[in-house]
Protein backbone atom coordinates (compact mmCIF):
# COMPACT_ATOMS: atom_id res chain seq x y z
CA UNK A 1 0.00 0.00 0.00
CA UNK A 2 3.16 2.10 0.57
CA UNK A 3 4.52 1.72 -2.84
CA UNK A 4 0.56 2.38 -4.37
CA UNK A 5 0.86 5.77 -2.56
CA UNK A 6 4.19 6.68 -3.59
CA UNK A 7 3.40 5.91 -7.55
CA UNK A 8 0.07 7.81 -7.05
CA UNK A 9 1.62 10.67 -5.71
CA UNK A 10 4.49 10.95 -8.42
CA UNK A 11 2.08 10.50 -11.09
CA UNK A 12 -0.07 13.74 -9.11
CA UNK A 13 3.15 15.65 -8.86
CA UNK A 14 3.90 14.79 -12.41
CA UNK A 15 -0.01 15.67 -13.98
CA UNK A 16 0.47 18.75 -11.64
CA UNK A 17 3.33 19.74 -13.33
CA UNK A 18 2.13 19.44 -17.00
CA UNK A 19 -1.13 21.19 -16.32
CA UNK A 20 0.87 23.84 -14.41
CA UNK A 21 2.72 24.72 -17.75
CA UNK A 22 0.24 23.68 -20.48
CA UNK A 23 -1.87 25.88 -22.18
CA UNK A 24 -5.62 26.01 -22.02
CA UNK A 25 -6.52 25.25 -25.46
CA UNK A 26 -5.08 21.99 -27.40
CA UNK A 27 -2.14 22.77 -29.28
CA UNK A 28 -0.36 20.59 -32.04
CA UNK A 29 3.06 21.00 -33.55
CA UNK A 30 3.39 22.79 -37.25
CA UNK A 31 5.68 21.77 -39.90
CA UNK A 32 6.99 22.51 -43.43
CA UNK A 33 7.78 20.06 -46.17
CA UNK A 34 11.41 21.17 -47.12
CA UNK A 35 12.07 22.96 -44.25
CA UNK A 36 13.84 20.76 -41.29
CA UNK A 37 12.50 20.40 -38.09
CA UNK A 38 10.62 17.73 -35.89
CA UNK A 39 10.86 15.85 -32.40
CA UNK A 40 13.65 13.94 -31.53
CA UNK A 41 12.57 10.64 -28.68
CA UNK A 42 15.36 9.21 -27.31
CA UNK A 43 15.86 5.29 -28.23
CA UNK A 44 13.54 3.11 -25.90
CA UNK A 45 11.98 -0.11 -26.62
CA UNK A 46 8.54 1.09 -25.29
CA UNK A 47 8.16 2.46 -28.74
CA UNK A 48 8.22 -1.04 -30.26
CA UNK A 49 6.16 -3.27 -28.56
CA UNK A 50 6.43 -6.56 -29.21
CA UNK A 51 2.83 -7.07 -28.29
CA UNK A 52 1.62 -5.21 -31.64
CA UNK A 53 1.77 -1.54 -31.96
CA UNK A 54 -0.96 1.50 -32.46
CA UNK A 55 0.17 4.48 -33.84
CA UNK A 56 -2.34 7.40 -33.69
CA UNK A 57 -2.54 11.33 -34.25
CA UNK A 58 -4.88 14.50 -35.14
CA UNK A 59 -3.00 15.56 -38.44
CA UNK A 60 -3.59 18.32 -41.40
CA UNK A 61 -1.75 17.93 -44.47
CA UNK A 62 -1.64 20.56 -47.45
CA UNK A 63 -0.85 18.22 -50.74
CA UNK A 64 -1.67 21.33 -52.75
CA UNK A 65 2.07 22.45 -51.56
CA UNK A 66 4.05 19.46 -52.54
CA UNK A 67 6.43 20.13 -54.94
CA UNK A 68 7.31 17.71 -58.04
CA UNK A 69 10.50 16.60 -59.15
CA UNK A 70 12.17 16.25 -56.02
CA UNK A 71 11.48 12.61 -53.89
CA UNK A 72 9.49 13.80 -50.65
CA UNK A 73 7.72 11.69 -47.76
CA UNK A 74 5.96 13.57 -45.48
CA UNK A 75 6.09 11.99 -42.04
CA UNK A 76 3.80 12.31 -39.37
CA UNK A 77 6.51 9.35 -36.83
CA UNK A 78 9.29 7.11 -37.38
CA UNK A 79 11.13 4.29 -35.24
CA UNK A 80 14.98 4.49 -36.37
CA UNK A 81 15.98 6.97 -38.61
CA UNK A 82 18.94 4.82 -39.87
CA UNK A 83 18.25 4.83 -43.86
CA UNK A 84 16.29 1.52 -44.61
CA UNK A 85 16.40 0.54 -41.69
CA UNK A 86 12.66 2.10 -40.31
CA UNK A 87 11.11 -0.48 -37.42
CA UNK A 88 7.54 1.71 -38.34
CA UNK A 89 7.07 4.46 -40.14
CA UNK A 90 3.87 6.72 -40.77
CA UNK A 91 3.66 8.89 -43.16
CA UNK A 92 2.41 10.30 -46.83
CA UNK A 93 4.24 8.70 -49.84
CA UNK A 94 4.42 11.48 -52.12
CA UNK A 95 7.16 10.15 -54.13
CA UNK A 96 8.58 12.98 -56.72
CA UNK A 97 5.28 13.29 -58.24
CA UNK A 98 2.85 14.44 -55.51
CA UNK A 99 1.40 11.22 -55.13
CA UNK A 100 -1.00 11.02 -52.14
CA UNK A 101 -0.97 8.05 -50.28
CA UNK A 102 -1.09 8.11 -46.69
CA UNK A 103 1.02 4.75 -45.65
CA UNK A 104 1.94 2.47 -42.37
CA UNK A 105 4.46 0.56 -42.48
CA UNK A 106 6.24 -1.87 -40.41
CA UNK A 107 9.10 -4.12 -40.65
CA UNK A 108 8.40 -7.65 -39.76
CA UNK A 109 9.34 -10.66 -40.55
CA UNK A 110 12.75 -10.01 -42.33
CA UNK A 111 11.09 -7.46 -44.79
CA UNK A 112 8.69 -4.38 -44.96
CA UNK A 113 4.89 -4.56 -45.10
CA UNK A 114 2.82 -1.40 -46.09
CA UNK A 115 -0.63 -0.94 -45.34
CA UNK A 116 -2.20 2.30 -47.43
CA UNK A 117 -4.67 4.79 -48.77
CA UNK A 118 -5.03 6.86 -51.70
CA UNK A 119 -6.68 10.10 -50.92
CA UNK A 120 -8.42 12.80 -52.71
CA UNK A 121 -6.93 16.40 -53.18
CA UNK A 122 -7.48 18.61 -50.20
CA UNK A 123 -9.23 15.70 -48.37
CA UNK A 124 -6.71 15.55 -45.13
CA UNK A 125 -6.64 19.56 -45.31
CA UNK A 126 -9.34 19.86 -42.29
CA UNK A 127 -7.59 18.18 -39.09
CA UNK A 128 -8.04 14.73 -39.76
CA UNK A 129 -7.47 11.64 -37.46
CA UNK A 130 -5.54 8.63 -38.44
CA UNK A 131 -4.59 5.23 -37.37
CA UNK A 132 -2.36 2.35 -38.03
CA UNK A 133 -2.44 -0.62 -36.13
CA UNK A 134 -0.56 -3.91 -36.09
CA UNK A 135 -1.75 -7.14 -34.37
CA UNK A 136 1.42 -9.30 -35.79
CA UNK A 137 -0.14 -10.16 -39.31
CA UNK A 138 -2.28 -8.00 -39.88
CA UNK A 139 -2.04 -3.72 -40.80
CA UNK A 140 -4.39 -1.38 -40.79
CA UNK A 141 -5.19 2.23 -41.30
CA UNK A 142 -7.58 4.15 -39.63
CA UNK A 143 -9.14 7.47 -40.93
CA UNK A 144 -11.19 8.98 -38.69
CA UNK A 145 -12.13 5.86 -37.01
CA UNK A 146 -13.28 3.84 -40.12
CA UNK A 147 -10.75 1.34 -41.74
CA UNK A 148 -9.57 2.45 -44.84
CA UNK A 149 -6.77 0.01 -45.93
CA UNK A 150 -5.81 -3.57 -44.43
CA UNK A 151 -2.84 -5.70 -45.45
CA UNK A 152 -2.48 -9.43 -43.86
CA UNK A 153 1.04 -10.86 -43.81
CA UNK A 154 1.42 -14.46 -44.45
CA UNK A 155 2.78 -15.45 -40.69
CA UNK A 156 2.51 -13.67 -37.31
CA UNK A 157 6.18 -11.62 -36.56
CA UNK A 158 6.77 -9.17 -33.57
CA UNK A 159 8.16 -5.79 -34.28
CA UNK A 160 11.97 -6.14 -32.88
CA UNK A 161 13.29 -3.03 -30.78
CA UNK A 162 16.67 -1.88 -32.99
CA UNK A 163 18.30 0.61 -30.75
CA UNK A 164 16.78 3.80 -33.00
CA UNK A 165 15.65 7.07 -32.20
CA UNK A 166 11.95 7.52 -32.96
CA UNK A 167 10.87 10.99 -34.32
CA UNK A 168 7.86 13.12 -34.94
CA UNK A 169 7.04 15.12 -37.81
CA UNK A 170 9.79 13.85 -39.53
CA UNK A 171 11.80 11.18 -41.39
CA UNK A 172 15.42 10.18 -41.78
CA UNK A 173 18.05 12.58 -42.19
CA UNK A 174 19.31 11.58 -46.05
CA UNK A 175 18.01 14.68 -47.86
CA UNK A 176 17.15 17.53 -44.63
CA UNK A 177 13.43 18.83 -44.92
CA UNK A 178 12.07 16.45 -47.77
CA UNK A 179 10.62 14.24 -45.07
CA UNK A 180 8.99 16.71 -42.84
CA UNK A 181 5.51 16.50 -42.58
CA UNK A 182 3.85 19.72 -44.62
CA UNK A 183 0.91 20.60 -41.90
CA UNK A 184 -0.11 20.13 -38.28
CA UNK A 185 0.53 17.12 -35.75
CA UNK A 186 -1.54 16.85 -32.39
CA UNK A 187 -2.10 13.92 -29.81
CA UNK A 188 0.18 11.55 -31.24
CA UNK A 189 -0.04 8.30 -29.03
CA UNK A 190 1.30 5.01 -29.16
CA UNK A 191 -0.25 1.75 -27.52
CA UNK A 192 1.15 -1.72 -27.55
CA UNK A 193 -1.48 -3.11 -29.18
CA UNK A 194 -3.47 -2.99 -31.97
CA UNK A 195 -6.83 -1.39 -30.67
CA UNK A 196 -9.81 -2.14 -32.34
CA UNK A 197 -12.34 0.52 -34.30
CA UNK A 198 -14.71 1.30 -32.14
CA UNK A 199 -11.42 1.84 -28.96
CA UNK A 200 -10.03 3.76 -31.91
CA UNK A 201 -13.27 6.20 -32.35
CA UNK A 202 -14.13 5.93 -28.57
CA UNK A 203 -10.80 8.44 -27.52
CA UNK A 204 -10.34 10.43 -30.57
CA UNK A 205 -11.37 13.80 -29.25
CA UNK A 206 -9.91 12.63 -25.57
CA UNK A 207 -6.58 14.17 -24.41
CA UNK A 208 -5.24 10.91 -22.59
CA UNK A 209 -2.65 11.44 -20.03
CA UNK A 210 -1.19 8.87 -17.57
CA UNK A 211 -2.10 5.51 -19.97
CA UNK A 212 -0.76 2.35 -17.61
CA UNK A 213 0.72 -0.65 -19.25
CA UNK A 214 3.30 0.99 -21.59
CA UNK A 215 0.79 3.21 -23.72
CA UNK A 216 2.32 6.68 -24.70
CA UNK A 217 0.94 9.91 -25.28
CA UNK A 218 2.69 13.34 -26.47
CA UNK A 219 -0.12 15.66 -26.38
CA UNK A 220 1.95 18.51 -27.42
CA UNK A 221 0.28 21.17 -25.72
CA UNK A 222 3.19 23.51 -25.87
CA UNK A 223 5.50 20.78 -24.50
CA UNK A 224 7.32 17.55 -25.83
CA UNK A 225 6.75 15.23 -22.68
CA UNK A 226 5.12 11.97 -22.29
CA UNK A 227 2.41 12.28 -19.87
CA UNK A 228 2.66 8.75 -18.67
CA UNK A 229 6.95 8.18 -18.28
CA UNK A 230 7.79 11.97 -18.78
CA UNK A 231 9.99 11.05 -21.70
CA UNK A 232 11.24 14.15 -22.79
CA UNK A 233 11.20 15.43 -26.63
CA UNK A 234 13.73 17.32 -27.94
CA UNK A 235 12.83 20.03 -31.09
CA UNK A 236 15.50 19.99 -33.83
CA UNK A 237 15.08 22.58 -36.93
CA UNK A 238 11.90 24.80 -37.33
CA UNK A 239 8.98 23.88 -35.37
CA UNK A 240 6.50 25.80 -34.60
CA UNK A 241 3.40 25.08 -31.75
CA UNK A 242 -0.13 26.42 -33.39
CA UNK A 243 -3.93 25.81 -32.53
CA UNK A 244 -4.50 21.85 -32.52
CA UNK A 245 -8.04 20.09 -33.46
CA UNK A 246 -10.48 22.20 -31.65
CA UNK A 247 -12.38 19.01 -30.42
CA UNK A 248 -10.28 17.89 -28.09
CA UNK A 249 -11.34 17.42 -24.25
CA UNK A 250 -9.40 16.77 -21.51
CA UNK A 251 -9.83 12.99 -20.05
CA UNK A 252 -9.01 12.99 -16.06
CA UNK A 253 -6.73 10.27 -15.14
CA UNK A 254 -8.67 7.20 -13.21
CA UNK A 255 -6.44 4.38 -14.29
CA UNK A 256 -3.14 2.72 -12.70
CA UNK A 257 -1.28 -0.29 -12.68
CA UNK A 258 -0.53 -1.84 -9.26
CA UNK A 259 1.48 -4.97 -7.82
CA UNK A 260 4.11 -6.56 -10.79
CA UNK A 261 3.94 -8.79 -13.06
CA UNK A 262 5.68 -12.13 -12.32
CA UNK A 263 9.39 -11.45 -12.01
CA UNK A 264 10.44 -15.10 -13.79
CA UNK A 265 8.98 -14.10 -16.90
CA UNK A 266 11.31 -12.60 -19.63
CA UNK A 267 9.56 -10.07 -19.95
CA UNK A 268 6.47 -7.44 -17.88
CA UNK A 269 3.32 -8.81 -18.62
CA UNK A 270 1.44 -5.54 -18.83
CA UNK A 271 -2.70 -5.42 -18.16
CA UNK A 272 -4.05 -1.99 -19.61
CA UNK A 273 -7.45 -0.50 -20.73
CA UNK A 274 -8.68 -0.01 -24.74
CA UNK A 275 -10.83 2.86 -24.11
CA UNK A 276 -11.68 5.01 -20.79
CA UNK A 277 -13.54 3.07 -18.11
CA UNK A 278 -17.06 5.73 -18.42
CA UNK A 279 -20.07 4.44 -17.46
CA UNK A 280 -21.91 3.80 -20.80
CA UNK A 281 -18.69 3.16 -22.63
CA UNK A 282 -20.46 -0.33 -24.70
CA UNK A 283 -16.69 -0.71 -26.24
CA UNK A 284 -14.79 -0.34 -23.14
CA UNK A 285 -11.78 -3.62 -22.73
CA UNK A 286 -9.38 -4.55 -20.16
CA UNK A 287 -6.09 -6.34 -22.06
CA UNK A 288 -3.14 -8.10 -21.00
CA UNK A 289 0.23 -7.99 -23.19
CA UNK A 290 3.39 -9.51 -23.62
CA UNK A 291 1.61 -12.47 -21.70
CA UNK A 292 2.76 -15.93 -22.47
CA UNK A 293 2.50 -17.52 -26.01
CA UNK A 294 -0.63 -19.78 -26.99
CA UNK A 295 1.91 -23.05 -27.23
CA UNK A 296 3.14 -22.94 -23.62
CA UNK A 297 -0.36 -21.53 -22.38
CA UNK A 298 -3.60 -22.94 -23.81
CA UNK A 299 -5.85 -20.38 -21.26
CA UNK A 300 -5.94 -18.33 -18.52
CA UNK A 301 -8.12 -16.10 -16.20
CA UNK A 302 -9.32 -12.97 -15.64
CA UNK A 303 -10.44 -11.45 -11.75
CA UNK A 304 -12.09 -9.00 -10.95
CA UNK A 305 -11.45 -7.44 -7.08
CA UNK A 306 -12.99 -4.03 -5.04
CA UNK A 307 -9.96 -4.03 -3.00
CA UNK A 308 -6.14 -3.94 -3.15
CA UNK A 309 -3.68 -6.72 -1.80
CA UNK A 310 -2.90 -6.46 1.51
CA UNK A 311 0.56 -6.34 2.44
CA UNK A 312 0.30 -9.36 4.44
CA UNK A 313 -1.59 -11.12 2.07
CA UNK A 314 0.45 -13.95 1.02
CA UNK A 315 1.35 -15.35 -2.50
CA UNK A 316 -0.40 -17.79 -4.47
CA UNK A 317 1.17 -20.67 -6.01
CA UNK A 318 4.19 -18.07 -6.59
CA UNK A 319 2.22 -15.51 -7.72
CA UNK A 320 1.37 -12.02 -6.01
CA UNK A 321 -1.75 -11.01 -6.20
CA UNK A 322 -2.53 -6.96 -7.15
CA UNK A 323 -6.47 -7.39 -5.22
CA UNK A 324 -7.29 -8.56 -1.80
CA UNK A 325 -8.86 -12.25 -2.35
CA UNK A 326 -11.63 -11.77 0.47
CA UNK A 327 -13.00 -9.20 -2.28
CA UNK A 328 -13.22 -10.86 -5.28
CA UNK A 329 -16.25 -9.76 -7.42
CA UNK A 330 -15.70 -12.28 -9.89
CA UNK A 331 -13.57 -14.37 -12.29
CA UNK A 332 -13.59 -15.83 -15.82
CA UNK A 333 -11.68 -18.17 -18.06
CA UNK A 334 -10.40 -15.87 -21.07
CA UNK A 335 -9.23 -17.88 -24.29
CA UNK A 336 -5.48 -18.57 -25.59
CA UNK A 337 -3.78 -15.62 -26.07
CA UNK A 338 -3.24 -13.90 -29.44
CA UNK A 339 0.17 -14.99 -31.23
CA UNK A 340 1.58 -12.36 -29.56
CA UNK A 341 0.81 -12.90 -26.25
CA UNK A 342 -2.15 -10.26 -25.75
CA UNK A 343 -5.48 -10.90 -24.09
CA UNK A 344 -8.84 -8.91 -24.55
CA UNK A 345 -11.44 -8.94 -22.39
CA UNK A 346 -14.42 -7.09 -23.12
CA UNK A 347 -16.15 -5.55 -20.36
CA UNK A 348 -19.05 -3.40 -21.55
CA UNK A 349 -20.68 -0.60 -19.18
CA UNK A 350 -23.93 0.02 -18.79
CA UNK A 351 -25.25 3.39 -18.80
CA UNK A 352 -26.21 3.08 -15.57
CA UNK A 353 -25.55 6.37 -12.92
CA UNK A 354 -25.06 4.02 -10.14
CA UNK A 355 -21.81 2.69 -11.23
CA UNK A 356 -20.12 5.94 -11.14
CA UNK A 357 -17.76 6.17 -8.98
CA UNK A 358 -17.15 2.46 -8.53
CA UNK A 359 -13.65 1.25 -8.22
CA UNK A 360 -12.29 -1.68 -9.47
CA UNK A 361 -8.84 -3.73 -9.50
CA UNK A 362 -8.38 -6.50 -12.19
CA UNK A 363 -5.62 -9.09 -12.80
CA UNK A 364 -5.04 -11.58 -15.41
CA UNK A 365 -3.64 -15.30 -14.59
CA UNK A 366 -2.24 -17.57 -17.18
CA UNK A 367 -1.11 -21.40 -17.04
CA UNK A 368 2.31 -21.38 -17.57
CA UNK A 369 4.75 -23.33 -17.19
CA UNK A 370 7.67 -21.83 -18.90
CA UNK A 371 8.55 -18.88 -16.49
CA UNK A 372 5.85 -19.50 -14.21
CA UNK A 373 7.54 -20.37 -10.82
CA UNK A 374 5.13 -22.86 -10.17
CA UNK A 375 3.20 -23.54 -13.03
CA UNK A 376 1.09 -20.25 -13.01
CA UNK A 377 2.26 -16.66 -14.53
CA UNK A 378 0.35 -12.79 -13.94
CA UNK A 379 -0.25 -9.63 -15.29
CA UNK A 380 0.21 -6.32 -12.93
CA UNK A 381 -2.57 -5.32 -11.69
CA UNK A 382 -4.88 -2.58 -13.53
CA UNK A 383 -6.88 -0.15 -10.55
CA UNK A 384 -9.15 1.78 -12.18
CA UNK A 385 -12.65 4.08 -10.89
CA UNK A 386 -15.68 4.21 -13.64
CA UNK A 387 -16.96 8.16 -14.13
Amino acid sequence: MIKLMRVLLSSLAFAITIAATAPAQSLGIQLTNGIDGGVDLPADPRFVPESGITVEAWITYDDASIPTGVYRWPTIGRQNLAGNSEVWNFRVNASNNGARSLAFIVRAGGGLSTVSYSFQPGELLPFTHVAGTFDGQVLMLYKNGAVVGTTTLPAAYPLVFTNGVTRIGNGDAVNPGLESWNGIIDEFRIWPMARTAAEIQSTMYQSLGGLPGGALSFPLDGHLVETSTGIQGTQFGTMAFVPGEPGIQAAGTNHVNVGASTTACAVPIHSLIGSLPLVGNTDFAVWCVQGPMPGSSPFGIVVAATALAPASQPPFAGVDLAFDASTVAALTSVPAASPLGNTRFGLPIPNAANLSGVSLIFQFGFFDPICGPQGVSASSGLSFTLL
